[in-house]
Order: structure tokens, then sequence, then C-alpha cells
């Protein structure tokens, strides 16, 4: 038995990166993430879509956490909706993008 005890390591092993592969979970922008907030507009965007936004100069940065939760503003446009959309897909993409 102590002879094999590798054998029993790499097996496990190779089990474990397989159920990564095979566990399907749903994954998205943390609450934490950055958006900036057009008040006049009632309206977030993300970072990577600002430059497309049309916002006015009554703008100001808060959390998606916050934003999400909120009611009474909306996204964008449809770069922002996409870039904090959530997606499914496996365990290790969720726990290393």
């Amino acid at each position: 038995m102590r002879r094999y005890r590798w054998l029993f390591g790499f097996a496990a092993s190779i089990l474990i990166i397989a159920l990564g592969f095979i566990i399907q979970v749903e994954y998205g922008p943390s609450d934490s993430e950055r958006v900036i907030v057009d008040y006049s507009k009632n309206a977030y965007s993300s970072p990577a879509c600002f430059d497309q936004a049309g916002f006015t100069n009554n703008i100001g940065e808060s959390t998606y956490g916050e934003v999400a939760n909120d009611s009474t503003y909306v996204p964008e446009s449809s770069c922002t909706a996409v870039e904090f959309a959530t997606k499914r897909g496996p365990l290790w993409f969720a726990w290393f993008m």
C-alpha cells in the first residue's frame, strides 16, 4: 500500500483537474467592480465602454453592487450590458478569469 501512494495522489490530482472542467457554474462581475455613473441620465457605463458613452458632465464613480441593486440606473449601451453579463462555464474559468 505504501508503494502505491504516489499513484493514488496522481489519480486524485487528475480527478480534481477533470472535475474543474466538467462542473459548470455561473460567474460574472463582482460587486466591487468599478462603474461610471451619469446622474443626469440615470445610466451607468463600464470603464471599457466609457469612451463611446454619451455622458454629460454630471458623472461620478460607484461600484457595480450599488448600481445593480438600485432600479433607477440602467446600462448605458449594449457594450456595458455585455461587460457586466453573467456567463456560464467551467469552474476553472470562474476562479481564474
